[in-house]
Parts: structure tokens; C-alpha cells; sequence
């Protein structure tokens, strides 16, 4: 039985590693067997922008890092609709319930929109 936490929304810091939530390993989980994060703005640009994310996962409490994934990008132009379907990326990190992990999300150049990101663990 996998049990699965998502983070709040967050803003994103356009090139700096922002502090995305910090979650708490549930009871009965033993490792982080997937991992998505998802950033996106609102309809506000009026051309494309190319950019990626990287998120990376921290802790104090367990042996996660170095844990880097890449993370999905959506900028949404103002005269259309966008379909958000995140990446799952699989993994196997032990942890233990109790330890605490920091999820980071840092993009690789600005942005014209207000991004928001929001990140979700998988754990088994």
C-alpha cells in the first residue's frame, strides 16, 4: 500500500532555491518511491517562454541527499488552456516515519508570470 503527501502551493523564487514545504514521513512508510513536482503560472504571458526547474529534496533526519529531479514546467499563454498532467519520477529512498524532508524547487531563469510550485512524495 503506497500512501502519498502533496505540499501547500508556493510561490517560486525565479532562479533561487526556494523552501517549497517541508513534510513529515508518515507512520508504517519505510522509503520515497516517487517523486512529482509541477510548477505553473497563471495566464499571463503573451509570448513563450522556454524554462525548466529542477527540485531537489533535503533532510537533517535521513540520507536523501543527493536527491535532484526535474521538475514540470507550465507557462500558460493568455489566449489558450493547458492541460497539467505531472511526471512521476521513481525512486527508492529509505526513510523513517518521523523524518522530516525539506522539498526545494529552484528555476533556471525568470519568469514573466508569478510561478507557483507544489510537490508530491510517494512513499511505501
Amino acid at each position: 500500500m503506497f500512501k502519498q503527501q502533496c505540499s501547500a502551493l508556493t510561490a517560486t523564487g525565479d532562479t533561487t532555491k526556494t523552501l517549497i514545504d517541508t513534510f513529515t514521513v508518515p507512520d508504517g512508510c519505510s522509503a520515497i518511491v516517487g517523486v512529482a513536482s509541477q510548477v505553473c503560472g497563471s495566464a499571463t504571458l503573451t509570448t513563450g517562454e522556454s524554462t525548466t526547474g529542477l527540485l531537489e529534496l533535503e533532510s537533517d533526519d535521513a540520507p536523501v541527499t543527493p536527491a535532484a529531479f526535474l521538475t514540470d514546467v507550465i507557462t500558460i499563454l493568455t489566449s489558450g488552456a493547458v492541460s497539467l498532467k505531472p511526471t512521476q519520477w521513481p525512486c527508492d529512498i529509505k526513510v523513517k516515519a518521523g523524518n522530516r524532508i525539506k522539498a526545494y524547487v529552484t528555476m533556471d531563469m525568470a519568469q514573466t508570470g508569478a510561478l507557483k510550485a507544489r510537490v508530491q512524495l510517494t512513499y511505501a
